[in-house]
């Protein structure tokens, strides 16, 4: 294959909607955007802005961004490469088997914050003035190894399906079979975003709604197409004509909608055009939910549009089972089995991701650390079961009393902890002065078990995060010290500083 050859090729994976909306994925997911060039160094349009950082060290040849002859890829996994003080890039080789047709390259970022002493090193052996190379690592985004990781093997597999298919024209029906490839990757609002693409491109629609109904009755819609305007309002038609699959549980096809009166009705028009196919989500017995398209054109072929709708809707509905098994495991390893809080390893995740995002957006965030004062001799006097059911009763408390927006955990024996993001020192003092008051105010009994009411208290510690200095330890740390303070001091108050 001539150099020309994979360059053609490889930009047409590139320009792929599939591959376009996994990029656009990755960079929703991690605030870092992709960009591809081919094996000769030629870069497959839009491209990237060239970072300060990459502009200096692309002087003393050390920048991944530039293709290196003298480094070759290893293998065809996602990998990071280190331009220097922990700072790199991700790399997505892109392959059709035999060929390397090119890569995807990231900008760059750092895993962690680096200091000055790391960054005045790598100043030194390039050589380059340590200040210029701080003021541009602090233009650097930091971002967990993890976290990148996991987005980028999404890419990785979305993009294989395309090479795979390339040249190939079909109706995109062999990207299903990546959906049981990527389900570890893949959250409600990804599954949700991929089934109407797919569902839109197989149909040739102009507009897709996708229904989820719950258990309970509740219901999820997503909707992808234009808003209403003077040709109607398609997201109502095709909401109406769901409800109707919904009744039913069969599928809907109107192929041609020049001759529906109830397509005329719902559109408030008589001289309307397209189709609609609509088809039940069913798992098994259970309903699950609705996939509808409507195509600006008259269907030239129902039964081919039904039966490929029907297939995506299986898919989709194997997916759907795959991904709530899947997060009920997750949940089940990151909730506390006596309070039902998140766990301290969710706790941990948590904290590296809300940092890294303070970090990029430059928004406040605050920790809150609570400790049961006297829980010891809650325990001593009436009993451990006693004790555990104080835990709970005081988690429930903490829960009920902090913003939807804080993450609550159960950090470890009777100490929890509140991350406040978007929230000052003064906003996470008020929450913990909220809770203190409610817990103050509602003392545990249990008659039924012959224990008297309880009054409870708490001591807590409030900080918030200092870009220039923290890190997850010295973060919590600082945090912890201020709750000891509170103990020191006599207990049942918030130190916040």
């Amino acid at each position: 294959m001539t150099a020309e050859t994979a360059s053609i090729r490889l930009s047409y994976i590139i320009n792929h909607d599939v591959t376009k909306a996994a990029m656009q994925n990755f960079s929703a997911r991690t605030g870092i955007s992709l960009a591809a060039d081919s094996t000769d160094g030629y870069q497959i349009p839009p491209g990237l802005p060239q970072n300060d950082f990459c502009l200096i060290m692309q002087n003393f040849g050390r920048c991944e961004m530039v293709p290196n002859a003298a480094a070759p890829l290893r293998g065809d996994e996602p990998q990071l490469r280190y331009d220097g003080a922990q700072i790199g890039h991700l790399i997505i080789p892109i392959c059709d088997g035999r060929h390397l047709l090119g890569r995807l390259v990231s900008e760059p970022f750092a895993v962690s914050k680096p200091d000055f002493a790391t960054v005045y090193e790598l100043a030194r052996a390039l050589p380059v003035h340590p200040d210029n190379l701080m003021r541009a690592v602090e233009s650097v985004p930091v971002v967990s190894q993890a976290h990148i990781m996991e987005a980028a093997n999404l890419v990785h597999t979305l993009v294989q399906h395309v090479v795979a298919q390339n040249y190939k024209h079909q109706d995109e029906l062999t990207v299903l079979r990546a959906f049981d490839s990527i389900m570890t990757n893949l959250s409600y609002e990804v599954l949700s975003d991929m089934i109407l693409n797919l569902g839109t491109r197989l149909l040739r629609g102009q507009a897709s709604l996708l229904f989820l109904a719950g258990e309970q009755g509740q219901r999820e819609e997503a909707y992808s197409g234009p808003d209403p305007n003077g040709t109607g309002d398609l997201r109502r038609l095709l909401v109406e004509m769901s409800d109707f699959v919904l009744q039913s549980k069969r599928p809907l096809s109107v192929p041609d909608a020049s001759q529906s009166p109830w397509t005329q009705h719902l559109l408030g028009r008589q001289d309307v055009q397209g189709s609609i196919t609509i088809t039940p989500l069913l798992q098994q017995d259970r309903l699950r939910g609705t996939l509808g398209i409507y195509a600006g054109d008259a269907s030239r072929d129902p039964e081919s549009d039904l039966h490929l709708l029907s297939m995506l809707s299986a898919q989709a509905v194997n997916s759907l089972v795959m991904l709530e098994r899947l997060v009920a495991s997750e949940e089940q390893a990151l909730t506390d089995s006596l309070t039902g809080l998140y766990n301290y390893r969710f706790f941990q995740e948590s904290l590296q991701r809300e940092l890294s995002r303070a970090s990029r957006s430059k928004a406040p965030l605050s920790l809150i650390v609570l400790d049961l004062d006297n829980f010891k001799v809650i325990n001593d006097n009436h009993g451990h079961p006693v004790g555990d059911r104080v835990l709970r009763h005081l988690a429930d408390l903490i829960q009920r009393h902090s913003r939807k927006a804080n993450v609550v955990v159960r950090y470890g024996g009777d100490e929890f902890c509140i991350i406040v993001p978007e929230g000052e020192l003064e906003t996470a003092g008020a929450v913990a002065e909220r809770v203190l008051t409610e817990i103050r105010n509602n003392p545990y009994g249990d008659e039924a078990h012959g224990v008297p009411p309880l009054s409870l208290t708490v001591s807590a510690g409030v900080t918030a995060y200092r870009p220039e200095e923290d890190n997850a330890f010295s973060f919590f740390k600082r945090a912890d010290e201020n709750l000891l303070t509170a103990k020191r001091t006599g207990k049942d108050r918030v130190v916040a500083e």
